[in-house]
């Protein structure tokens, strides 16, 4: 018996996956949308060092703040799926709270990215280079998958007003 349990559990799996990628609303698309941008920026150009083409992306600059929005994006997508499979968060916690914190912690890692930038260091025999990187495009694509994320928030706490008042007229009558 045990053994036909685990012999399901992919199936079961996919077709949970495949329900809530089907129930996924307007926000949440727009937030793994959002998720999808910051991951392809990820493989973009973050730093341009201005000299001969070196640039660095995301993923050549890895650390732990890179590490920490990849986190925060795999929880944003996680709490799109649950979500888009009937899940409510507990009370006072909301989907469009955690939406806009998700995009608003990572749009400040970004910032902060943007501000901490890291520094070139080539030791040719010939000569020594070190000077800071310039922000590149890909850090901007970062930045805007983020402020995605928050729209998605905005947008569910509007969606979700809106059914309040709507159930409101509807239990006064």
């Amino acid at each position: 018996m045990a053994a036909v349990r685990w012999t399901e559990l992919p199936g079961r799996a996919g077709r949970e996956l495949v329900r809530d990628l089907r129930g996924l609303r307007g926000p949440e698309r727009i937030a793994v949308f959002g998720v999808a941008l910051i991951v392809v920026s990820f493989v973009l150009p973050w730093y341009d060092a201005g000299v001969a083409d070196l640039v660095q992306t995301g993923l050549g600059a890895f650390s732990w703040t890179e590490a920490a929005i990849l986190l925060t994006c795999a929880a944003t997508v996680l709490l799109s799926l649950k979500v888009g499979g009937g899940y409510v968060p507990p009370r006072p916690l909301t989907e469009w709270g955690l939406f806009a914190a998700a995009g608003t912690w990572v749009a400040l890692i970004v910032v902060y990215r943007m501000l901490e930038r890291p520094e070139l260091r080539l030791d040719l025999p010939l000569a020594e280079l070190e000077r800071e990187y310039r922000l590149g495009w890909g850090i901007l694509v970062a930045l805007a998958g983020a402020v995605v994320i928050v729209i998605a928030g905005l947008r569910s706490r509007r969606l979700a007003r809106r059914r309040l008042r709507r159930d409101d007229r509807g239990g006064g009558e």
